[in-house]
């Protein structure tokens, strides 16, 4: 297996940062033959860039959009609809906040609000679905976009151990305005959940990882038992 092209940083981005640089570029990639003006197309990117660079974002941030773009470049299926897996990547986190039960919600509605004057409304329609799916990271939809999408979103699961351990350490930052007595159990019941899944992964491209995002998940909670 590859060794899965994460970009974990926990502190805000700048613009000229590399991969960042990087990341602008497949987004203007996506609005290219497109009835986007330039204009507009900035102020997309903006609102987007200022969503996901907000300091109390420590894992939703612009480093997991550069991440799941770059897994989804990993995909050699030829017949993925790249617009619909972009589109979906820039805003499926765009609301985040983690006192709200409705982010994912939120999110699909706002993509829909943006993208509705510039793609067919079937597109439109695949993009909030699968960005709705990602409440409970269960798919919506039998396609292939919508398995793809999901795997990318949770490939963090499946990383080596030091970086996951990265990324626990970044998502208790997030939720850093609950002390352990609060956030514990609620973590808890996060991991059971995926552990008690009979899959994680729905992508044949993933499903060789499910062993490691298992090691890693059960690792966590065996932690939080401490």
């Amino acid at each position: 297996m590859n060794k899965l092209p994460i970009q974990l940083s926990i502190s805000p981005a700048k613009t000229t940062d590399s991969w960042v640089v990087t990341l602008k570029e497949k987004f203007l990639k996506i609005t290219n033959n497109q009835r986007f003006t330039t204009a507009e197309v900035q102020q997309i990117w903006q609102k987007i860039f200022n969503a996901h660079n907000l300091p109390a974002r420590s894992y939703h941030n612009l480093s997991h959009l550069y991440s799941i773009t770059e897994i989804l470049d990993q995909n050699e299926s030829g017949d993925l609809d790249r617009t619909i897996l972009y589109w979906t990547t820039f805003f499926h986190d765009y609301i985040y906040k983690v006192v709200r039960k409705d982010n994912e919600r939120q999110s699909a509605a706002f993509a829909e609000k943006i993208l509705t004057p510039f793609l067919p409304d079937n597109q439109v329609a695949v993009i909030r679905t699968i960005i709705e799916s990602t409440a409970r990271h269960e798919p919506l939809l039998d396609t292939k976009e919508q398995y793809a999408f999901l795997d990318a979103d949770l490939a963090v699961l499946a990383a080596a151990p030091d970086l996951y351990d990265q990324y626990v350490q970044a998502i208790r930052q997030e939720y850093r305005i609950y002390p352990d007595l609060l956030y514990r159990p609620g973590r808890k019941k996060v991991l059971q959940h995926f552990l008690e899944r009979p899959v994680i992964y729905y992508s044949s491209a993933f499903q060789p990882r499910e062993g490691q995002a298992r090691a890693n998940l059960q690792r966590e909670l065996e932690g939080l038992h401490k």
